[in-house]
């Protein structure tokens, strides 16, 4: 389901993977006062990303290049995405959990097409 344009919460950290690597693992800390993080990728049309999360209870926003957004949801979540460029994924807080504050680690998993 696609949402309609949706600020991002925050200027994106930008997320490389190492050479011969699909995935990249973050941390971060979900706190009261707001949404986290924000990441940006790139990525082409096809490809299948995976996102899960340890630690505090998280969801998952994806903005894709058109602008258009889909989410918020739980992790794990998987997304085949729709045009090659660059991709921003916010986490935040979902307060529907008990743990939704406090630090977390997420890890991005994009194979090759």
């Amino acid at each position: 389901m696609l949402a309609a344009q949706a600020a991002v919460a925050a200027t994106p950290i930008p997320l490389k993977m190492k050479p011969g690597s699909d995935s990249i693992t973050v941390k971060g800390v979900l706190t009261q006062t707001g949404d986290c993080c924000s990441y940006s990728f790139g990525a082409a049309a096809g490809q299948k990303l995976t996102v899960s999360s340890t630690g505090s209870q998280g969801h998952f926003l994806i903005h894709f290049p058109s602008g258009d957004t889909d989410g918020p949801f739980p992790g794990p979540y998987t997304w085949t995405l729709p045009a090659t460029g660059t991709y921003i994924l916010e986490i935040g807080p979902n307060e529907k959990f008990d743990h939704a504050y406090g630090p977390f680690t997420m890890t991005l998993r994009i194979p090759p097409k």
